[in-house]
């Protein structure tokens, strides 16, 4: 029993260490979740979310199998999915009365551009990227929906150990909304309610955030 033990774990050692070795070619495909909060700012109007969430899926191709002194590699990141839910809530008066409106924004988009890897240490390595992100964007709250092409951009620092990373990110960029509702429906309902700030949403949005991710890579 105890030969079998022995023998189970030198077999789990020798397939560790064979990991570590390789650990570095193999890790090329990232997935991340990550929470942040994101600013929506549209002239002198501006909400900070509730909540934001966002997932993201990619790979990144290496520009060269060794590392450039031992210690740094370069690629190029392609992210696939880059979605993120963004929840707004903002009281303003209407009739006398304070109104609170939901606001809700989901972004998908894709991502390229360049990163720098480090290897300090073994299995420790530091991640570091920017990249284009062109995002499809739907804003919606009190009956009125929006939405168009956003260009965003992404910049972000992790620290990952053999297959697990910790990292921050800020995500910036602006659209300009277009209203997805019939535009007799819209002017009727702009005419019911003249201090919805949706009214001038054709105007250029900026959008600012940051968020915290754990991210997977294989």
């Amino acid at each position: 029993m105890k030969k079998g033990l022995l023998l189970l774990l030198t077999a789990m050692l020798a397939l560790s260490a064979v990991y570590a070795q390789d650990v570095d070619i193999l890790r090329r495909k990232y997935s991340q979740v990550s929470y942040g909060k994101n600013t929506f700012k549209h002239g002198d109007w501006k909400m900070k979310s509730d909540i934001s969430v966002n997932y993201t899926n990619g790979r990144t191709f290496y520009l060269h199998e060794e590392e450039v002194i031992g210690l740094i590699r370069f690629g190029i990141d392609g992210t696939w999915t880059d979605f993120t839910y963004s929840k707004y809530s903002r009281t303003l008066p209407w009739e006398g009365k304070d109104k609170t409106y939901k606001f809700h924004q989901i972004d998908y988009g894709l991502g390229v551009g360049p990163s720098v890897h480090i290897n300090p240490v073994d299995d420790v390595y530091v991640h570091t990227y920017f990249r284009y992100a062109p995002t499809y964007s739907l804003f919606t709250g009190d009956k009125q929906v929006y939405g168009n092409y956003a260009t965003n951009f992404v910049t972000g620092l992790s620290v990952s150990y053999n297959f697990i990373a910790l990292g921050f990110e800020g995500r910036f960029g602006n659209c300009t909304y277009d209203s997805l509702v019939s535009a007799k429906k819209a002017a009727e309902y702009i005419e019911q309610l003249k201090t919805n700030p949706l009214n001038q949403i054709s105007e250029k949005v900026k959008n600012r955030g940051w968020r915290v991710y754990v991210s997977f890579m294989f």
